[in-house]
């Protein structure tokens, strides 16, 4: 399960809304946000551009187990409550699988000692 806190502040006829993502899970989620103002949303820019998480109103990232993420946009549209939802979260799977084969080749080879081979007469 992810947590979202946020908070809205409306100045000079924008509204920003911040967010906390916190992943209580103990795998990593995939999570789906999507903004729930009546306007356009105006991410976050890295050198001019759209931060990659973001796709229109939806943003999309991974949140590791245990931790949070920041998650911050604008918009010329009146707040909300709430101001995001959770479209989906989903834990991420993992590439820890070991085929069958491997997992024997790395076990220590076994033999009976002595004392099992023998037989009472």
């Amino acid at each position: 399960m992810v947590e979202v806190d946020w908070e809205t502040d409306r100045r000079e006829g924008v509204t920003v809304v911040t967010a906390i993502i916190t992943n209580t899970q103990t795998t990593p989620q995939q999570v789906r946000l999507e903004s729930q103002l009546d306007g356009p949303t105006w991410p976050p820019r890295r050198d001019g551009m759209v931060v990659p998480e973001w796709r229109g109103d939806v943003w999309e990232g991974a949140v590791e187990p245990g931790r949070r993420r920041g998650v911050g946009f604008a918009s010329p549209a009146t707040p909300t409550e709430p101001p995001l939802e959770v479209l989906e979260s989903s834990r991420i799977a993992t590439e820890r699988t070991t085929a069958p084969e491997a997992v024997l080749a790395e076990l220590d080879r076994w033999a009976p000692t002595a004392d099992v081979l023998t037989q009472n007469p």
